[in-house]
């Protein structure tokens, strides 16, 4: 169903975008021999594990296991990421080679002639596993990439070959650094390119471009994963930003949750490099929108990040994540009572150790903290508010309605949901 010619006979049957259930009876089907069709399930098999397996490190997946920084054990961070990609894209390269050998096969069984095939590449695209290699990238993908089907090896050692131009081979490595962004994965990349993808596994491993895009989000992804372990594992799921007594700041715990996973200091400082920013600017200002982005995972439906980053606002009075799993109607008695409290109180600790001070940076930091504490009281009352409402947080009615009245009061350093979400969720009955 996903070779090049019921595409193309689905496209002449009903050349329209909306294919029915009609046009799929159609589709003539010849009964392969056994032989053939337990090579096509044994081709698609293997796709279906590699895809399950790269699944293993993305964080927004449920076969999730660990991160590519924690997985990979190279020196340095950045190394690490390169080797995450360069395993990834060989593993691709051999997704997109079994789905070219399949598309062969399909035509063998319908036993299409040369003019019949040539025809349907013309309308449909061929596939990018058939396409020419260089003899330097097929020797060096089958002594890096462990293959045991001899019909994968045989297919690939007999692709036609080809030769780049040093110009060619430069303009398509200046693209590496936007490789993964939006649509560009490595067939998009490949497709628009013309290339097979064991040429572009080569060069890219050879010009070791880290894709700033890409680093970023395995980054955060990091991240995401090691603040939920954290968050977890804390008593009440809140854990603010600033330190308070007998409450750590959060990124002190991150560093120390980095070091128990074997990193250096001088690793944990290489996350901002990947970041793109320092790290603490980064869980204060980006974290949170940027998260939520990622999980913006279904057209239609509201994101759902499982980290929320409460905050009081711009002067960032009191800011604090804390982890849906443990977020209840209890979680609100605790903001107020234990983490603004103690909040005020080292605030106007500081207040009382600035008094004598006349510096401007002393004057500039004592209208801050009163600008602060008005913030934290102006917090406090839309707490108060949410008690008097009836607020009860249950992690079953999900993201959307949890979320919705802090970010209809203002109290998120993001808007997660738009004016129409917004609207459905705070109507919500269930």
């Amino acid at each position: 169903m996903n070779s090049k010619i019921v595409f193309y006979i689905l496209d002449c049957l009903n050349p329209t975008v909306n294919t029915q259930v009609g046009d799929l009876q159609r589709i003539p089907f010849v009964k392969p021999s056994k032989e053939l069709e337990e090579c096509i399930s044994a081709l698609a098999s293997q796709n279906i594990t590699i895809k399950i397996y790269l699944n293993s490190y993305r964080v927004i997946e449920i076969k999730f296991k660990r991160n590519p920084l924690v997985a990979f054990s190279e020196v340095s961070l950045r190394e690490r990421v390169l080797s995450y990609l360069n395993y990834e894209n060989a593993q691709l390269t051999l997704v997109l080679i079994n789905e070219a050998i399949i598309n062969q096969l399909i035509f063998k069984l319908y036993a299409l002639s040369p003019e019949d095939q040539t025809q349907i590449e013309a309308n449909i695209g061929k596939c990018v596993g058939e396409l020419p290699i260089l003899a330097a990238a097929r020797d060096e993908y089958l002594s890096a990439t462990t293959i045991e089907n001899e019909l994968i090896i045989k297919f690939i050692q007999n692709l036609a070959l080809t030769t780049f131009e040093e110009q060619q081979i430069q303009t398509i490595e200046a693209e590496f650094a936007n490789l993964y962004q939006s649509n560009n994965d490595l067939e998009e990349f490949c497709k628009r390119h013309k290339l097979n993808p064991i040429n572009v596994w080569y060069w890219f491993r050879e010009s070791k471009v880290l894709p700033q895009g890409r680093t970023a989000e395995i980054a955060l992804e990091f991240l995401a994963d090691t603040c939920r372990t954290i968050l977890t594992e804390d008593s009440d799921g809140i854990i603010p930003l600033v330190g308070l007594p007998g409450e750590p700041r959060l990124l002190d715990r991150i560093e120390q949750h980095c070091v128990n996973q074997g990193f250096t200091s001088a690793q944990f400082m290489q996350l901002d490099e990947l970041l793109g920013r320092p790290m603490n600017e980064y869980l204060e200002h980006h974290f949170f929108k940027n998260f939520s982005d990622h999980l913006n995972l279904f057209m239609f439906l509201p994101k759902t990040p499982f980290i929320w980053h409460l905050s009081s606002g711009t002067v960032q009075g009191f800011e604090a994540y804390i982890i849906i799993y443990k977020w209840n109607r209890d979680s609100l008695y605790k903001l107020k009572t234990k983490y603004l409290g103690k909040r005020v109180e080292s605030l106007e600790y500081r207040q009382i150790q600035l008094a004598d001070a006349n510096t401007a940076q002393a004057q500039n930091e004592k209208e801050k903290i009163r600008l602060q504490l008005l913030e934290i009281t102006e917090f406090t009352r839309k707490i108060d508010e949410l008690i008097e409402e009836g607020y009860d947080p249950k992690l079953d009615d999900g993201v959307g309605k949890n979320i919705s009245p802090l970010q209809k009061k203002g109290m998120l350093r993001c808007d997660v949901l738009n004016a129409k979400q917004l609207d459905k969720y705070l109507k919500a009955d269930w």
